[in-house]
């Protein structure tokens, strides 16, 4: 701060007092200039003056020029062209002389040379100029004769000169703009502006700011009405305008009957800039010096501050960071008994959080997902979640929930999780009654898995004579409690833990070998044994008349025929492995089936996993529900939807005319050549339409009319069977099928005990 302050004072000192000195000088110069230009305007004018008289009171332009023939006299017009072109030359405010005579209409000048006006418009014009009161006068915005839309600053003298009237002719003179313009634009430099006015206003200059810059909007008139209504003597001063500062200037000419007056304005910014470019320079520089040493002194500060900061950081980042005590070193003790009581607390939350992180790595690890661990770090990991599993040996169980159908009811997904949960809660109490290191998995699907740690002492007949009691034990509480059955599997004892994913992925799919009809099982992993297929007998009978139910639209009887497909299977002590093959082999069968129907399988089920989902399945409720409304049903809607309204009219119309025609001896064949075609195709719609195929449609009819017939007629059996075209014996036995009597006691049950003989 010594040794940056006072440079900014000087600065700003050099800004103050050096601004007024540069503008006091400023205005000098520009006065000097003022005069200067003002001289050289004075004598342009004076010299315009001078030319404008000569040609006024030249005693040789008299009235002969009226009648002077310019082509036959060419001598003295090539003078007057001369001196038109003389005078042009010798001053540079003159654009061009031209001369006009009233009575010829002719024009001579030193740009055009000699014409002869034609159009009435420029004679007006013309003959306008002449009618004047003053011999020489001033015309702000006149134009040159054959350029329409030109405006010029001209001198008119009227001939002769000194008469006011009967003038004869006149010269006139116009003015340079661009020179006008270029020698006020010379009074002033940047975003200044200078302009040239007579005494009623008018500019006689288009000049504005120099070097292209932008003219301050309103500045020109406000200046000239300033100096218009300004009777002081003074002909410098300062303006503000649009919160800038102008040092104006201005002089009164007055020449050739008129009076002009010239004004600049140049703004003080553009003068004083230097000065405040030098003072904003030392400013600058002080700043920077200013916070160099602030820096300098922070930086200084932090490293002799350094240790204490580290310390208070420490404390300060996990809170709020306020400090309610002056002294850090006080600070930081309170802060420590604070995060002493906050240790405690966090490590009894820690103790209380293990659980569940204990049960979470468990699941991940015995799901496969950690199979790239070593067993160090396994064994490391559980150790840190306090489960020490080293020196132990290891051994899973896996149990399986059956009979919830039995139960009455339709069961949800949502009951299945909770008989689970149930289950597996069960399963851990029985466990840690009676060893400390257990976990126990939910599998949500009405089984669950076990992993035990034994000690490493524990022999193996020891170690499995304790699980079957468990699994004795857990058998009995489940058909207590819940009032289910269960399969159990125990796996195979191992040392290593590592073997642990794969060995409960072995046991839960031996629960597939339970057999169907014992209630409650205990399986040893260690002595099962799969059963071949070819000693099994395999429903193949069933399972082409299933496919053939299915292909012709008939769900209740494919449903019929499932479960008499599943009765087979189970027979023989089949186990349940046995039963989900033949199921799949059924699926493939029913799905070939399907495709031949050229169905679109991805649309029809919605991209859904067949073998997948009924792997899934263990209850025959459920396989044979899954099979009826996941598989059967739609594919049977997808053929409904097949058969147009055409075909539904012609089949109530065949079904008509087989009720009308039942007496006959009507065929397949007779109505599907009647139809126009196949039999085979006839039969497959009539099955898919209708629900039942045809032969057995006209058995069931014929059966209706052979129980109107027995009640209402005293017919024999053997004319019913004549009129319905069935021998009596066939007759007798479809009508046992149907009723489940014969004909005769049918007649009896609804007409009484008297005798019929056939």
């Amino acid at each position: 701060m010594i040794t940056s302050i006072p440079i900014a004072f000087i600065g700003i000192l050099l800004y103050v007092l050096g601004t007024a000195r540069i503008e006091e000088e400023m205005n000098k110069a520009h006065q000097n200039q003022m005069s200067q230009s003002i001289q050289q305007w004075n004598d342009y004018m004076t010299n315009l003056e001078h030319s404008v008289v000569r040609l006024a009171f030249d005693r040789s332009l008299d009235e002969s020029l009226q009648q002077m023939d310019f082509v036959q006299d060419f001598p003295r017009t090539n003078e007057l062209m001369k001196s038109f072109s003389m005078m042009t030359e010798s001053n540079s405010l003159i654009d061009s002389v031209n001369l006009y005579l009233r009575g010829s209409d002719k024009l001579l000048g030193d740009e055009i040379g000699f014409q002869t006006i034609r159009s009435d418009e420029d004679l007006g014009l013309l003959n306008s100029l002449l009618d004047k009161e003053r011999t020489i006068y001033w015309n702000y915005s006149l134009r040159k004769i054959n350029e329409p839309g030109s405006k010029y600053k001209a001198i008119v003298i009227k001939l002769p000169g000194g008469q006011l009237y009967g003038s004869f002719g006149a010269f006139i003179i116009y003015l340079n703009q661009g020179k006008l313009n270029m020698m006020v634009q010379k009074l002033v430099s940047g975003e200044g502006v200078s302009f040239l006015f007579n005494e009623n206003g008018d500019d006689l200059t288009a000049s504005g700011p120099a070097d292209g810059a932008r003219e301050p909007e309103g500045l020109k008139a406000a200046l000239k009405e300033k100096i218009m209504n300004d009777n002081s003597t003074e002909n410098m001063f300062k303006y503000e305008w649009d919160r800038s500062s102008y040092s104006v200037s201005y002089e009164k000419i007055a020449k050739l009957g008129s009076k002009w007056t010239v004004v600049s304005a140049t703004p003080l910014s553009q003068v004083t800039a230097p000065v405040t470019d030098l003072s904003m320079l030392i400013l600058w520089i002080s700043v920077t010096a200013l916070t160099i040493g602030l820096l300098l002194s922070w930086f200084a500060s932090n490293t002799m501050y350094a240790p204490i900061a580290r310390l208070k950081r420490l404390f300060e980042a996990p809170r709020n960071g306020r400090i309610e005590e002056k002294d850090e070193i006080t600070y930081m003790e309170n802060q420590w008994r604070q995060l002493l009581e906050e240790r405690k607390t966090l490590s009894a939350k820690m103790k209380q959080s293990i659980p569940a992180l204990r049960e979470s790595f468990l699941l991940q690890f015995l799901q496969g997902n950690l199979y790239n661990h070593s067993e160090r770090e396994i064994l490391e990991k559980l150790r840190q979640l306090d489960w020490d599993a080293d020196d132990r040996r290891f051994v899973v169980l896996a149990a399986q929930l059956h009979g919830l159908s039995e139960l009455g009811g339709k069961c949800t997904d949502r009951d299945e999780q909770l008989i689970t949960y149930a289950a597996s809660n069960i399963l851990a109490e029985l466990c840690s009654a009676e060893m400390s290191k257990v976990h126990v998995i939910h599998f949500q699907d009405l089984s669950i898995g076990a992993l035990l740690a034994l000690d490493a002492s524990c022999s193996n007949e020891a170690a499995k004579a304790f699980i079957n009691k468990l699994a004795h034990d857990y058998i009995a509480a489940v058909n207590n409690v819940l009032r289910l059955k269960v399969t159990i599997v125990t796996g195979k004892l191992s040392d290593s833990i590592l073997e642990m994913p794969h060995v409960l992925d072995q046991t839960r799919k031996a629960l597939r070998f339970r057999d169907l009809h014992t209630s409650n099982q205990l399986l040893d992993m260690n002595h099962i044994r799969v059963e071949t297929a070819h000693n099994k007998h395999f429903p193949a009978n069933l399972e082409r008349e299933i496919v053939h139910a299915v292909s012709m639209g008939l769900e209740e009887e494919a449903v019929r025929l499932i479960r008499e497909f599943m009765k087979e299977l189970q027979r023989d002590n089949s186990t349940e492995f046995m039963v989900h093959q033949g199921m799949m082999k059924l699926l493939g069968s029913l799905h070939d089936a399907i495709l031949k129907h050229d169905v679109n399988l991805y649309d029809l089920y919605e991209g859904a996993h067949l073998y997948e989902q009924l792997m899934q399945l263990s209850e025959e409720r459920q396989i044979v529900e899954w099979f009826q409304y996941k598989l059967i049903r739609p594919f049977i809607k997808t053929l409904s939807v097949a058969y147009d309204n055409q075909m539904r009219e012609l089949m109530d119309r065949l079904l008509t005319q087989i009720q009308q025609e039942l007496l006959l001896d009507i065929s397949l064949d007779r109505y599907a050549e009647q139809l126009q075609m196949s039999s085979s195709k006839l039969s497959k719609v009539f099955r898919q339409m209708n629900g039942i195929n045809f032969i057995d449609y006209v058995i069931r009819l014929r059966m209706e009319k052979c129980k109107e017939l027995l009640v209402q007629t005293d017919m024999k059996i053997n004319e019913v069977a004549e009129l319905l075209h069935y021998q009596p014996s066939h007759l007798i036995r479809l009508f046992k099928k149907s009723e489940g009597i014969t004909p005769r006691q049918y007649r009896e049950k609804h007409r009484g005990s008297e005798p019929l003989f056939l």
